[in-house]
């Protein structure tokens, strides 16, 4: 059966620069092919015409091959041309040889041909010492046997280059010039000193074996070099350096080693070499053939593995021969302007230095190395901590030669100051630094001569804070607990100020009466606005007046349209809690508004999670942290690992001041008590108004004919009325679900627990009426408060007592005035909160008196809740009026006949 067979032609592929195939018809005579019709042209439509299945696949292939090689001399093929001969170009050939391997009849010297087209074959040198000069044979090693490349039958060229030896084909997979694979087939080998040479500076280059036997050798004891394979350093050869330039791989088997003349230097030391192989495993690399390299590190440990080695006098070669030097000290410098912290500097590295703007771009390209010299190559540490430059390199931007940092972020620097004491810092930012870095070296700032006040020392520390951040235009947020003054220290601060435009002062509408009355108090001349209410202001011109405008949340959210259109000297958050969830339209309302300065006020800056932080920051110091999303993913992140939240921390200090009550302790007295001060809302109002109406008209009238006495029982019952409204209207409309039962008083009580309990403060709250402890055990509930009871009807006092004594769990105490006003020691209460007052001091000095008794050590601060223009304040100014108001009512409650119709008259007023 007639069949195409194709024969490689030795000397036509020497010719033509290509693997020259020659192309033939024959039979099959035992395993070989005779050719038949050998004058016969083959052109493309005779060889098609001769071709079987097995050809389908590589003839095509060599027509298109040998129609590219006619193109290329500017030939013109037609119908005619002969296709007996085809030229493969050397690119193409291992294409070729694997289309030959399916068909099976590669022919070369009438022997057909076996293609292996997995087995690996290496190439070396083999350099034999016994001989004057030394000889050098290039030798392939297939995983049977070794032979020299002078013993085939025939090579070609690549890539891969590829040989044959007997009827066997055969890729090398070691890289080597065709050159040099040349060479070696021809055996014109370059001298020992070349191909050591090589050997040393290219660590892909084929293995140099040496044997040799009856030399004197000298003693050399070698040096490791550890040579990294690719551009991480994660893959690496060990090589061993015996001096005079003389380098062999730990893996090589020879005994000996050359010099650079090729002569026999010395005898290998394996059990030095091993020791040193010994010290590599001792660090994070492991033995680990993949492709060429015999060790392994994973990626992350790279850094510390090489720098153990560089410390203890190895030497580390990258991936393209340059030797790798570890940092030594920095020498940095610092420009400082309006908005941001430049710096500058070299990094030394041996005897050599880097720009740091070099060094830091090249760690941000992720790369392990980065060129400082020709040959030498800095190496990159994982993280940029322990010399203090890890906030430079994470959040810094490099301009031209320095790094620039926001000035906003100087707290994230701090550990730059702590670990360069060499730094050199400009005039301006040291004297930042030198504030920051000792609390007492803020200045002192008294207040101005407006200010009508004392301050105690930690308040006169919290005025210094203010100003410091005022004088360098930074923002803050002065979160010091609750009972602390922090009103007074921001109104000590106001007082200071040239106010060339207006302060504007948000919080819930509960806090704008205490705020009127702390202005009133501590800066008296001062004009302020409330911008509040139906009949607030409606143009930019009646609020550019006034010093200081009071407003509320509410206001701000409706008014914005309104408010945005000015620009606020400072702009000031009270219970900024309000702003803890950055997606609210109060958050993003007082984002947008526009000021010079900002400041937030809160007792408890972190409520339910650490992510209100970036909150409160988004609104003072917008570019502080990058996204929300980022900021949580620290957070998660410092669960696990406590420098991410150490970072926080860093950056937030300059700009957060928070004392708790037991770090200031020896400043306070042993009791404070304040008044809390409450509008009531309109609906409260209007239910106070209606019932006071229909005394006015009934009971008054009475008593001015018939006198006070005859109708002490309906005076009794007029005034607590009045006083369960203020409390709460349903304690008198009993209609708990109507639209219009709100308590201002209660909402502010709320907003106090949740402040208390998020400082981890133990509350008691006392009242008159069961009722309203009824109500107030209610929203606690809906909070999941844990708390316990205590009234008249309670059985057994002790345990309850004990309970909020002793279970940290059970932050809240409620007690009926009357029941729980004496004979019960209630040390562990931080706050006592007075939800009504009582005609009598004594008794609410009683109630106080239960937290503070023998064995408190801190200051418990008590608080006044009192609804303005209504009994309740009348009830203050008449008890301070008649401080023996007490001696004129019975214990039971019930009013004096010595009580003048004046006194009720002004209590029903």
């Amino acid at each position: 059966m007639e069949e195409l067979f194709y024969t490689i032609d030795k000397k036509q592929s020497g010719l033509d620069n290509a693997l020259v195939i020659k192309i033939q018809i024959g039979v099959k005579n035992g395993l070989a092919y005779q050719a038949i019709n050998s004058n016969k042209i083959l052109t493309q439509e005779v060889l098609l015409r001769a071709a079987g299945s097995r050809d389908s696949a590589i003839l095509p292939f060599l027509i298109k091959e040998e129609l590219e090689f006619i193109r290329k001399k500017f030939l013109y093929p037609d119908k005619t041309t002969s296709f007996q001969w085809v030229h493969i170009a050397y690119g193409n050939t291992a294409q070729a040889l694997k289309l030959f391997a399916t068909s099976g009849r590669l022919h070369l010297n009438d022997k057909q041909i076996t293609i292996d087209l997995f087995g690996k074959t290496e190439f070396f040198y083999q350099v034999d010492t016994t001989i004057t000069p030394p000889s050098i044979k290039g030798v392939l090693k297939t995983i049977s046997q070794e032979f020299e490349v002078s013993a085939c039958e025939f090579i070609c060229k690549g890539p891969p280059h590829w040989f044959i030896r007997g009827i066997t084909l055969k890729f090398i997979t070691t890289e080597i010039s065709w050159k040099d694979f040349k060479s070696a087939f021809e055996q014109e080998i370059r001298s020992p000193q070349d191909l050591f040479e090589e050997a040393r500076e290219d660590s892909e280059a084929p293995r140099v074996i040496i044997n040799a036997a009856n030399y004197e050798f000298q003693e050399r004891e070698p040096l490791p070099i550890l040579m990294l394979k690719d551009r991480l350093g994660a893959f690496a050869d060990l090589w061993m350096d015996y001096g005079d330039g003389s380098l062999v791989p730990l893996q090589e088997h020879s005994k000996t080693i050359l010099n650079k003349e090729g002569i026999v230097l010395c005898k290998r030391l394996p059990n030095v070499e091993h020791g040193w192989e010994k010290d590599l495993l001792e660090t994070d690399f492991i033995k680990k053939t993949v492709d060429s390299s015999h060790y392994y590190c994973p990626v992350n440990k790279v850094f510390k593995s090489i720098a153990f080695l560089i410390e203890i006098g190895w030497q580390i070669r990258d991936s393209k021969n340059n030797l790798v030097l570890m940092q030594g000290e920095a020498e940095l410098f610092t420009e400082t302007d309006a908005k941001a912290i430049s710096v500058k500097g070299k990094i030394h590295y041996g005897t050599f230095e880097a720009d740091l703007a070099n060094i830091i771009g090249a760690f941000n390209r992720r790369e392990r190395f980065a060129q400082i010299t020709s040959g030498h190559v800095a190496l990159l540490p994982n993280s940029w901590e322990t010399i203090g430059l890890d906030a430079l390199v994470e959040e810094g931007e490099i301009v031209g030669d320095s790094i620039k940092i926001n000035k906003s972020r100087i707290g994230s620097l701090a550990s730059l100051f702590e670990t360069q004491p060499g730094l050199r810092v400009d005039a301006s930012l040291k004297q930042i630094k030198e504030k920051l870095e000792c609390f007492d070296g803020i200045s002192t700032a008294l207040p101005g001569s407006s200010f009508k006040g004392t301050l105690r020392p930690y308040q006169q520390e919290g005025l210094n804070w203010l100003s410091f951040l005022f004088e360098f235009g930074f923002h803050g947020l002065l979160a010091d607990d609750m009972g602390l003054g922090k009103t007074v220290q921001v109104l000590a601060f106001i007082s200071r100020l040239e106010l060339f435009s207006p302060v504007l002062i948000g919080m819930p509408t509960s806090l704008i009466f205490n705020w009127k009355k702390e202005i009133e108090r501590f800066l008296p001349g001062i004009h302020y606005l409330v911008h509040h209410g139906d009949n607030r202001p409606t143009t930019t011109e009646a609020l550019d007046k006034p010093h200081i405008i009071l407003t509320t949340y509410t206001t701000l959210r409706l008014d914005f349209a309104l408010l945005s259109q000015l620009t606020f000297g400072y702009l000031i958050l009270d219970e900024a809690q309000a702003i803890k969830n950055a997606h609210t339209q109060t958050a993003q309302s007082v984002r947008f508004l526009n000021s010079q300065f900002r400041l937030s006020i809160t007792g408890t800056p972190i409520e339910n999670n650490l992510l209100e932080l970036w909150s409160h920051f988004n609104f003072l110091i917008p570019d502080l942290f990058s996204s929300e999303e980022s900021f949580k993913a620290d957070i998660l992140a410092g669960a696990s690992d406590p420098r991410f939240l150490k970072r926080i921390k860093k950056t937030i200090r300059p700009f957060i001041l928070r004392r708790r009550k037991e770090e200031v302790a020896k400043e306070l007295p042993e009791k404070i008590e304040q008044t809390v001060w409450i509008e009531m809302s309109a609906n409260q109002r209007a239910t106070y108004e209606e019932f006071l109406s229909g005394v006015r008209r009934n009971l008054i009238k009475k008593i001015n004919i018939e006198g006070v006495a005859k109708h002490r029982m309906e005076i009794l019952e007029a005034i607590m009325r009045l006083r369960q409204i203020c409390c709460h209207p349903i304690l008198v409309t009993a209609q708990e679900n109507k639209p219009t039962n709100e308590s201002a008083k209660l909402e502010a009580l709320i907003t106090d627990l949740e402040v208390a309990i998020a400082e981890g403060r133990k509350v008691l709250i006392y009242s008159q009426f069961t009722s309203m402890l009824s109500l107030i055990s209610k929203r606690l509930k809906e909070n999941n408060w844990n708390f316990v009871y205590l009234d008249g009807s309670t059985q057994n006092r002790e345990k309850v007592v004990n309970e909020f004594q002793n279970n940290p769990d059970i932050p809240l105490f409620l007690i009926s005035l009357k029941a729980g006003g004496i004979g019960l020691n209630l040390t562990a209460a931080d706050y006592v909160f007075l939800y009504d007052p009582w005609w009598n001091n004594a008794v609410e000095n009683q109630a106080i008196d239960r937290a503070h008794r023998i064995g408190r050590q801190e200051t418990v601060i008590a608080k006044r809740y009192i609804v303005l223009e209504s009994i309740e304040e009348k009830m203050m100014k008449l008890k301070a009026s008649k401080a023996s108001l007490a001696a004129e009512l019975l214990d039971e409650g019930l009013v004096s006949a010595n009580l003048s119709a004046d006194d009720l008259l002004f209590l029903l007023s």
